[in-house]
């Protein structure tokens, strides 16, 4: 007498297993995809910000400069403030220093992505 066709019980539980397995696997990458999309959204965000303000302070550095800080908010959640200093260069020179530094919450959420960045600009002016 010959083999049945078809599956054994353990062939089929096996096979669900390494199934079940691959969508565990599937769902973890997703959970990190999802993660990293929100990241890439709020540094975009963030750099958008500081750029807009940079060059607000650009245009204004002839006439005045001050000091200051700018909160770059997601909804109405703040995912990072923007600090920004004047120094003056060699004669009629002004340098401006903008800091982005990550809020605690989106810092400790990111890991290292949450990290503070800086931009530097030199603006002359003719008197």
């Amino acid at each position: 007498m010959g083999r049945p066709n078809g599956f054994t019980v353990l062939e089929v539980l096996v096979a669900l297993l390494v199934w079940a397995i691959g969508l565990l696997g599937l769902g973890v990458e997703m959970a990190a995809l999802t993660r990293q999309i929100s990241r890439a959204r709020r540094a975009a965000l963030v750099s958008a910000t500081a750029a807009a303000r940079l060059e607000r302070l650009q245009a204004a550095a002839c006439n005045g400069r001050a000091d200051g800080s700018e909160a770059v908010t997601q909804g109405s959640v703040a995912i990072a403030i923007l600090h920004w200093t004047w120094s003056e260069g060699p004669p009629l020179t002004y340098q401006v220093r903008l800091v982005t530094a990550p809020t605690r919450v989106v810092a400790g959420a990111a890991g290292a992505a949450g990290a503070a960045d800086t931009m530097r600009a030199v603006m002359a002016c003719d008197r």
